[in-house]
């Protein structure tokens, strides 16, 4: 595999023009949906793309999603297809660390998601140690880390499991993945027969080209990614109930600045000093952001009116739980402080607790042990604090929904960075009214942010218009119904069914009444999680040798659990801990016959 491949990727006419509202995807191959399921119009029309360049033989290809649109589910949806295609016969998707559980190691989101698309049956993996899969090579979705898989060992194991098959590679969040970095160079030696790269911002801060992107020439000799499909901002407001929308607040200061030196004396304000800074003039317009972020009037200025517009944002949700008939998790808006360092948060938050007290609040940062890094993580993940500071520690594929208040106080000017750090807040949560749907931006006047805020707020705008207009198309296409000869002239209950246009239902329950409706009751048929099944049968094993070895004793043998377990190995020449599935099912199975007849055989 080779980054030359995929620029020499065939090119062909690129479209972004939404579809007409009332068309149904395309026929995909592998791809059955289930009557309680559907793709996002974005999703249907990258996979129907994929299919069509696939079969052109064009390997390579670039998605452009904005978070919270389902990328799991197109990069799965993807492998399906070119399953189906005989294009890849195993998966490795290649995430960031802090995406590897959360996003893509569920088994129950991954035994729904494979049953709703015509109930496949994959097995899986999650590569953070190489001896389970290599132990197991036949399993047909591995899930790894970049981290890992550019690690010696972790490199070595996936290159034996890419060459053992056709082998797909979705690189999940490529935008870290720079073309000529550590990660990119060992990813490359390993053997690769197509891959969908997806991001929400395929482009980095320092101007790399990315690994695995698709790119094409323009005038003048640039380059620039060529997405196979792209969903814009305004196209995911106008499809609704995916993003918030958004109200950025931005405060601006005026400075009073002193050089030790020579005493001079200068006064502007902080939308003046970002323009000083742009121009290089000699003003340490950095060394003046950094230090304003600690001062009293800078913290309260910025905090102050976002905690008063949080406190009345809870209130309005609180009153609006106790008129509302919602059975749904009754969570309420949650904050997000983004500070610049380690230091800058504990002096944040020490102003927080001073100030408004009335809010559980905590931070995060490298100096906090892992430990209670976690657990803080996972008490604010879980709505128990209100309001989190933190420096870059909740990133791509953490998804808290209830966020919807972000004050950012760093220095990131980057475009892709203060997106992706944005995009926290921005996720439609359903459990929300409509109206609660709104995530509200603080940050200063004193860097590129505001350009940034602009361009998503007007987005926004366009996304809305779009949405009317689209809405406008349906009411058309409907037209007016038409005079019937035919009276109702009595009704009757016959049946309660519950179909749900969701991107991912809910796992356990489908239809209505007391019944339960379908159940997904053996999530093995859908997806095998090689790892705990082995686990599982390990377990099994252990136990059994221990029933027999009591079951012995009793009739006079002396024979130790490790004795029956050494019996085993010879049997089978190999340590428990390093049979494959099939092995350790074959040794359950010989257990369970000396179990039967009383004895070692």
């Amino acid at each position: 595999m080779s980054a030359s491949l995929f620029d020499a990727t065939p090119k062909t006419e690129q479209t972004n023009v939404p579809p007409k509202p009332t068309t149904r995807p395309a026929s995909l191959p592998g791809i059955t949906l289930s009557s309680n399921f559907r793709f996002r119009r974005g999703q249907a029309i990258f996979l129907s793309k994929l299919a069509e360049a696939f079969r052109r033989g064009e390997q390579y290809h670039l998605g452009v999603f904005v978070p919270g649109y389902g990328k799991t589910i197109t990069a799965l949806s993807s492998f399906v297809i070119a399953h189906a295609l005989g294009v890849a016969k195993k998966l490795v998707i290649f995430v960031p660390r802090g995406n590897l559980r959360e996003q893509y190691a569920d088994k129950k989101e991954l035994a729904t998601l494979f049953k709703n698309l015509g109930g496949h049956h994959f097995s899986f993996a999650v590569a953070d140690s190489e001896r389970v899969f290599l132990k197991n090579i036949e399993t047909q979705i591995i899930i790894t880390t970049y981290q890992y898989a550019s690690g010696k060992g972790g490199a070595s194991a996936l290159r034996q499991y890419c060459a053992s098959a056709p082998t797909m590679f979705i690189f999940d969040e490529v935008h870290h993945l720079a073309d000529d970095g550590t990660w990119a160079s060992v990813i490359a030696s390993f053997s690769c027969a197509c891959s969908v790269a997806l991001s929400g911002t395929p482009m980095r801060s320092d101007n790399k080209s990315l690994f695995g992107v698709p790119m094409e020439g323009v005038e003048g000799g640039e380059q620039y990614y060529k997405a196979l499909h792209e969903v814009t901002l305004k196209e995911a407001h106008a499809e609704g109930k995916i993003l918030k929308k958004v109200e950025a607040h931005v405060v601006d200061y005026h400075l009073t600045m002193i050089r030790e030196d020579t005493g001079e004396m200068v006064e502007m304000t902080l939308s003046e000093l970002a323009e000083i800074a742009v121009e290089k003039q000699d003003v340490d317009a950095f060394l003046a952001r950094r230090k304003l972020r600690f001062h009293e009037v800078y913290l309260e200025t910025l905090l102050k009116p976002a905690f008063e517009r949080f406190a009345e944002k809870r209130a309005a949700l609180e009153e609006w739980w106790e008129g509302s008939k919602e059975k749904g998790e009754r969570r309420n808006h949650q904050m997000l402080v983004i500070a610049m360092s380690n230091r800058h948060a504990a002096a944040m938050l020490d102003f927080i607790r001073r100030r408004f007290p009335n809010f559980s609040s905590a931070r995060i940062g490298q100096d906090i042990p892992a430990k209670e890094r976690k657990t803080l993580l996972e008490k604010y993940r879980d709505g128990k604090i209100d309001v989190m500071v933190q420096v870059d520690m909740i990133g791509e594929g953490t998804d808290i929904k209830p966020i919807s208040v972000i004050v950012k106080a760093d220095l990131v000017r980057a475009w892709s960075k203060t997106l992706q750090q944005i995009f926290r807040g921005m996720r439609y949560y359903n459990s929300f009214p409509e109206e609660a749907n709104l995530c509200d931006i603080y940050s200063a006047d004193d860097s590129q942010v505001v350009a940034t805020l602009t361009w998503i707020t007007s987005e926004q705008r366009f996304g809305l218009r779009m949405q009317e207009k689209w809405q406008e198309e349906r009411n058309v296409l409907k037209g007016e119904p038409k005079q019937s000869l035919w009276d109702l002239a009595a009704v009757q209950h016959a049946d309660s069914q519950t179909h749900i246009l969701e991107l991912f239902p809910e796992y356990a329950t489908r239809g209505g009444g007391s019944g339960g409706g379908d159940q997904l009751s053996n999530i093995d048929d859908y997806i095998l999680d090689v790892g705990k099944a082995e686990e599982k049968l390990r377990s099994d094993c252990a136990a059994m040798a221990a029933k027999l070895s009591f079951m012995l004793e009793a009739r006079g043998e002396k024979v130790e659990p490790r004795d029956i377990h050494s019996e085993a190995m010879r049997r089978f020449a190999k340590s428990q801990g390093r049979l494959s599935i099939e092995e350790l099912k074959k040794k359950k199975s010989w257990l369970e016959r000396c179990i039967t007849m009383r004895k070692l055989i």
